[in-house]
């Protein structure tokens, strides 16, 4: 057993109780060999050599533990862009693209100059906006985790905005408090997990760092984001944030 058709096959079947089983039989394979996905359907007779089988089943065999795709192989696309990460960062979710869609309409409609990124992970917001905006603005991607800056760090020079972007190493708002600098905007994506809902969760989630999904309620950080970000907000500021649906009603109360 090794041409791509034969392991494609073993491969599927060894995941198809996974919910998207064919489409991660076909990235484990491209990915592993740096293959355009069409060629395994082009070529189902290619013979592999030892070192691509074995490294094809060492990343199966990842999966299976319900390691993420995304972190065995350090890769996540995200508005277009692709960006690097790994345990130390929250996988982006294609529901984040709306906060970015909507942040950069509000920067480019009312022409705003600096906006903060709170809680940036890998970077992917502060830098999709960045790449998506013509005229100059300032913009500080922010995390409590060094980690996770670093991680960001490495995402702003792949996509060459190392020099567009201050990033700091801190608590939410507590730079900006310190240093009062004053903002057009505050983008975040915060932890609004509530320890409930994490308890019952898909088993790739938990290797996530939990501190950049959950908070105790759900609510902390909106309840601190209504408390202090006028604080740092230039009057007729914006305040962009994710939303755990589930608790729209209660974060509407905050505000």
């Amino acid at each position: 057993m090794n041409t791509i058709n034969e392991i494609y096959i073993d491969i599927y079947n060894k995941l198809k109780n996974f919910t998207s089983a064919r489409i991660e039989t076909e990235l484990i394979i491209s990915k592993t060999l740096n293959l355009d996905k069409i060629k395994i359907y082009v070529y189902p007779e290619k013979k592999l050599n030892e070192k691509e089988l074995k490294l094809i089943y060492k990343n199966l065999n990842l999966r299976l533990n319900r390691i993420p795709l995304e972190y065995i192989f350090c890769e996540k696309e995200f508005f277009g862009f692709n960006f690097y990460v790994d345990k130390n960062v929250l996988i982006p979710r294609q529901e984040t693209e709306f906060l970015v869609e909507e942040a950069i309409k509000l920067i480019s409609c009312y022409k705003l100059k600096k906006i903060a990124d709170i809680g940036t992970g890998c970077g992917n917001i502060a830098i999709s906006i960045i790449k998506n905006i013509q005229t100059k603005i300032k913009i500080y991607a922010t995390d409590i985790s060094k980690e996770a800056i670093n991680v960001a760090k490495k995402n702003a020079t792949m996509h060459n905005v190392l020099n567009k972007i201050e990033f700091v190493l801190t608590d939410k708002l507590k730079y900006f408090l310190d240093n009062s600098i004053i903002l057009d905007m505050i983008v975040s994506n915060p932890p609004y997990v509530t320890e409930e809902e994490y308890k019952n969760l898909q088993p790739e989630i938990y290797y996530e760092p939990k501190i950049a999904l959950v908070s105790p309620t759900g609510l902390e950080f909106y309840s601190y984001f209504a408390k202090h970000s006028k604080k740092v907000l230039k009057e007729n500021g914006f305040l962009v944030l994710e939303l755990n649906p589930n608790l729209y009603k209660e974060i509407c109360n905050i505000f």
